[in-house]
């Protein structure tokens, strides 16, 4: 009670919580209040409010799958969602959740299951679309979902989501686990993370989306700031961010840090190659202010994109087959999350394709099938390790 009293707030809303939460008044706690004010169960309210007044913190499982056998797992099944029935606490993150439709079909698929065999799911979700913004269209998470994964959920799920948040700045949310079972991006953003700004100069980026996308300013539309794009002869508007350049490697660095097993997905041609970049080895795949073009890749990655390049939809292969992986990830000096551990991926596979029979898919990768002018996307699954200290 002393917490909610002291805490900033409105004053109103304080003495409804307290009223609420009262165990000393007629009936004890007020279950009906409590619902009205979080909009959640009595049961997940009173925790979630001992989460946010700091009374407890959501902490990771006191020991995740470990690499080993997080790598032997995917290799031996065809969906490595499956690993979430195999482990003691499983939990996902999925970052830029988009509409919620990945949420929804996920859910539908995997919750039952775990709840035969008597386990929680903890499922959190992050976008940095800003809820009520006029900018983002379908984009922004579904209402209806958003109230069906909250108010209507069973006590064995504890869903959350976070709108108007940078993934790459989690640090600032102490609600979000420190690691998950797996971590999941779907469609990972152009141009945000086409270009690699350790490999590429400001000025090449700057040229290059000019030249591709067209001019583009910031503006104010109706208030709100927003990106203005001439494409085409035609003025488009976006989101204020949507040019704001992080690169793969700090995407990477992100998942390997906060997911015991990592899924890419829908990856478009461009996203593709510069993350693949960034996964090898072989620096001369990663060439200073060179743009990946389909006119320069089949040069730059020589053998690895042959490889690549005759897979067939639904078809996967392990990238360590093709070529070694990176013994050290760089890490990125974008993200924000103060961690001096080194990590790398011990495992990489490839499929081509959007969507995959018994998996689970994002909104982006069903629209792929109606784009005839875009290439089959990408497909990652990626198995995180940290890099033992010398």
């Amino acid at each position: 009670m002393e917490r909610i009293q002291h805490s900033p707030l409105p004053g109103t809303l304080r003495d409804e919580l307290v009223a609420g939460l009262n165990p000393a008044s007629a009936g004890g706690i007020d279950q009906v209040r409590l619902k009205e004010l979080t909009g959640l169960p009595p049961t997940k309210a009173i925790r979630a409010l001992c989460v946010y007044f700091a009374l407890v913190r959501e902490q990771a499982p006191a020991s995740g799958p470990v690499p080993e056998k997080v790598e032997a797992f995917v290799k031996q099944n065809p969906s490595p969602y499956d690993l979430l029935l195999q482990v003691e606490k499983p939990s996902l993150l999925d970052l830029g959740a988009g509409d919620l439709s990945f949420e929804e079909e996920f859910l539908d698929h995997y919750l039952p299951s775990l709840q035969h065999r008597g386990k929680d799911l903890t499922l959190h979700a992050v976008d940095r679309l800003q809820p009520g913004s006029q900018l983002g269209g379908a984009y922004h998470a579904d209402p209806k979902r958003l109230h069906r994964l909250t108010r209507d959920a069973p006590d064995s799920l504890q869903f959350r989501f976070w709108g108007g948040v940078d993934m790459l700045d989690l640090s600032t949310h102490p609600h979000l686990l420190h690691e998950y079972t797996m971590v999941t991006c779907h469609a990972p953003a152009t141009p945000t993370f086409a270009y690699e700004p350790t490999r590429l100069s400001p000025a090449a980026i700057h040229s290059h989306l000019t030249k591709t996308k067209g001019d583009y300013r910031t503006v104010r539309v109706r208030g709100e700031k927003a990106l203005e794009v001439m494409h085409r002869g035609q003025a488009l508007t976006f989101p204020h961010w949507k040019f704001v350049i992080h690169g793969p490697l700090a995407l990477l660095n992100l998942a390997a840090r906060r997911g015991a097993l990592c899924i890419l997905s829908a990856i478009d041609d461009e996203v593709f190659w510069e993350i693949l970049a960034q996964l090898v080895e072989d620096s001369g795949m990663r060439p200073p202010d060179v743009i990946f073009t389909p006119e320069t890749i089949p040069e730059i990655f020589g053998h690895v994109h042959q490889t690549l390049a005759s897979l067939t939809i639904g078809e996967r292969c392990n990238l360590p087959d093709a070529t070694p992986l990176r013994r050290t990830l760089p890490v990125s000096t974008t993200p924000r999350e103060r961690n001096p551990i080194a990590y790398r991926f011990r495992f990489v596979e490839i499929r081509r394709g959007a969507v995959f029979p018994g998996m689970p898919a994002g909104s982006t990768a069903r629209r792929f099938r109606h784009m005839s002018e875009e290439v089959p996307p990408w497909h990652l699954v990626l198995v995180p390790e940290r890099v033992p200290a010398e």
